[in-house]
């Protein structure tokens, strides 16, 4: 049996929900909004789910992955834009049988409240938010597969190793998540969620409150009325959001983390040492075009791509460089320093300009804009140039739906074949084959 899900895009009205991941990755009680509705739907017997995500995709594949734990096979669709429930439909069951799929509403449902429950939903605004969390607090703690969770007295649950001082007041109702801390003589309830890897020192008090995943809520402090998520501090009945300076106060564990994976930066590294290696080969070009009179770096606009944080909204733009005298691949030299600085990454989509991003017609050909800026395009391993050719937009398209470090992998092997071979490697294996047909022929005529 199959679904889907449309995972909510940016909500005006609770900002601060998606300052450091899509809703879709907000969680709650532990797991995530897209993890609650994945398991609802295994239960209800789906076998595979569609997930179509328009605010920062590439964090909800990670997050999911392929589905198997959920005994799923889960595929996470880019769009442009949030669908509607009856457009999902008219657009991902077209000329597809019904028994195949879940019965309606199961089918097709927009994420914008808890399973079960879409009389509470979750992003009207703050306050509809934390109503919404305190009518599914009780539910919480008895759903299949929670492991762990212990009810410590009537209406006080608490995760798979919390750590709870003694001297601590936990007033019903309230959740304190996995690996939570909570302090001596720290506050706890009524009507308060601690999320994992929340840090409550001691002296603090939380009534009717959320504190987000790996939040410090420091000595003494007291969240009324409020969500603290990093340092962030919303207060639910009036919509009002400030950010607190002071860390001691309020502030996020996470930040002591590291922001990149080991494997983005060896490439930010790479891109260091490559704009080094090759700026021997970039002199020639940058002292013709001195000696003619003409400006070294060519700068370029480019429109930033979808989901890549709260500081980039669609619409963004950022510049980049071009070498004024140079041809082919060594035009992109200077980029090699946006890749080292995390702007751009070795593969991706290349960039477009505002009047060229408008030109996308289509969604599946605006999906173009929901991969990240990259040296290396699909469409280059291809030998496809021209953005406007109907092979450079499917590329770019498929490469969007598809991204993934395999793929990456792919891309770069195939460059760096057209690069030597000055042949495309799709068209040099088709004339292998073609080669090879017609020897068998010959052979088999003789």
């Amino acid at each position: 049996m199959k679904a889907l899900l449309i995972c909510p895009a940016l909500r005006g009205n609770v900002a601060a929900l998606a300052e450091s991941a899509p809703l879709a990755n907000l969680a709650l009680f532990g797991r995530t909004l897209v993890e609650h509705w994945l398991e609802h739907l295994a239960l209800r017997g789906a076998r595979e789910v569609g997930i179509l995500a328009t605010d920062r995709p590439e964090q909800v594949r990670a997050h999911v992955g392929d589905g198997a734990r959920w005994g799923l096979r889960v595929a996470v669709l880019p769009e442009i834009r949030e669908l509607t429930p009856a457009e999902a439909r008219a657009k991902y069951r077209a000329d597809r049988p019904d028994g195949a799929w879940l019965p309606a509403p199961l089918d097709t449902t927009l994420m914008d409240h808890l399973p079960d429950a879409p009389e509470y939903p979750l992003f009207t605004n703050y306050a509809d938010c934390f109503k919404a969390l305190q009518q599914w607090l009780p539910r919480a703690a008895t759903e299949p597969d929670r492991i762990g969770v212990r009810e410590i007295k009537p209406g006080v649950w608490a995760g798979l190793h919390a750590h709870i001082s003694p001297q601590a007041t936990l007033r019903a109702p309230c959740w304190i998540g996995e690996n939570a801390f909570v302090g001596r003589d720290a506050v706890v309830g009524p009507a308060a969620v601690v999320e994992a890897d929340a840090f409550v020192e001691g002296g603090a008090e939380i009534c009717r409150g959320l504190v987000g995943p790996e939040t410090f809520i420091g000595e003494f402090t007291e969240v009324h009325d409020s969500i603290a998520l990093g340092n962030t501090l919303v207060n639910w009945r009036l919509g009002s959001t400030v950010k607190v300076p002071d860390a001691f106060l309020l502030c996020s564990l996470a930040r002591s983390m590291p922001v990149f994976s080991f494997a983005h930066c060896c490439g930010r590294l790479l891109a260091a040492l490559a704009l080094v290696v090759t700026l021997p080969v970039a002199l020639r070009p940058m002292l013709t075009s001195k000696w003619r009179g003409q400006p070294v770096l060519r700068p370029r606009i480019a429109v930033r791509p979808r989901g890549s944080g709260a500081e980039r909204m669609p619409g963004d733009t950022l510049v980049y460089h071009e070498l004024t005298g140079a041809h082919g691949w060594l035009r992109r030299w200077p980029q090699f320093w946006k890749v080292a600085r995390g702007e751009f990454a070795w593969i991706g989509n290349r960039p477009l300009t505002p009047h060229q991003a408008a030109r996308l017609t289509t969604d599946f050909e605006r999906l173009w804009l929901a991969a990240p800026l990259g040296l290396i395009s699909l469409a280059d391993a291809e030998g496809c140039t021209d953005c406007f050719r109907v092979q450079t937009r499917a590329h770019a398209s498929f490469y969007a739906a598809q991204t993934g470090w395999r793929l990456d992998w792919s891309i770069f092997a195939r460059a760096i074949f057209l690069l030597v071979t000055g042949t495309p490697y799709s068209q040099a294996r088709e004339r292998l084959a073609q080669s090879v047909k017609r020897d068998m022929e010959t052979r088999e005529a003789h």
